[in-house]
């Protein structure tokens, strides 16, 4: 929406985020956003939500995700990409790729306290070229990837959420470092992420303004 007078122009942006999730608190919001259900379909003009109302737009973002695609791997090594492209078939601890030993996807993993995962799973590659860990063979690795998915289902987690770790990710990251030998994630680090994590959610706005310094492997103080 926008207002003028004959002095200046004055601009007022009214931004709707519409989305099928729990409705987040008002509070974590500035005056000018307001949350709606999801988007059915689009117009020329406007957006038609799920519950039917009309939301005239000039811009309309889309912070939906991605799915995964590797078009620059040949055909002999690229990964089978499952369930619309929410999976990366044949990655053996998410990770390696159990036909092409050498090759590993780092960052495949989602729900995650990303860059100290990162630096476990670099690590573990590290590991295994420099010949400090010895892969499975190649079927072991395969095995151990159908296995790992059957009991995932068996939990009643969704196929297409197999790379969704969450809580798990604290788990992964730690046996990572055990079957490489290298020194685990701190405890700090964990501590940190879920003292900060709930509070994306209660102050969406200023929740990236917090710092903190970690004194010791247990301990950390905001600043």
């Amino acid at each position: 929406m926008r207002y003028a007078s004959s002095s200046n122009i004055e601009v007022v942006l009214q931004v709707c985020l519409c989305h099928d999730l729990a409705v987040f608190p008002a509070a974590s919001f500035p005056e000018n956003v307001q949350q709606k259900v999801g988007i059915d379909r689009m117009t020329s003009d406007a957006a038609i939500l799920k519950d039917g109302e009309r939301v005239e737009a000039d811009t309309l973002i889309l912070c939906t995700g991605y799915r995964f695609a590797f078009p620059f791997l040949s055909d002999e090594c690229r990964p089978a990409i499952l369930h619309d492209g929410q999976v990366v078939d044949g990655l053996y601890l998410h990770l390696i790729h159990a036909g092409f030993p050498t090759m590993s996807f780092i960052g495949i993993p989602m729900k995650v306290c990303p860059f100290p995962l990162f630096d476990r799973q670099v690590r573990f590659v590290v590991a295994t070229l420099d010949g400090r860990f010895r892969l499975p063979s190649t079927d072991e690795m395969r095995n151990a990837v159908r296995k790992e998915l059957e009991s995932c289902l068996t939990a009643g987690k969704e196929p297409q959420h197999f790379h969704v770790f969450s809580t798990a990710q604290w788990a992964y990251n730690d046996k990572l470092a055990e079957m490489a030998g290298f020194e685990p994630l701190w405890p700090v680090i964990v501590d940190l992420y879920q003292s900060v994590c709930p509070k994306r959610t209660a102050d969406l706005k200023g929740y990236r303004s917090q710092s903190f310094k970690i004194i010791d492997r247990h301990t950390f103080v905001k600043i």
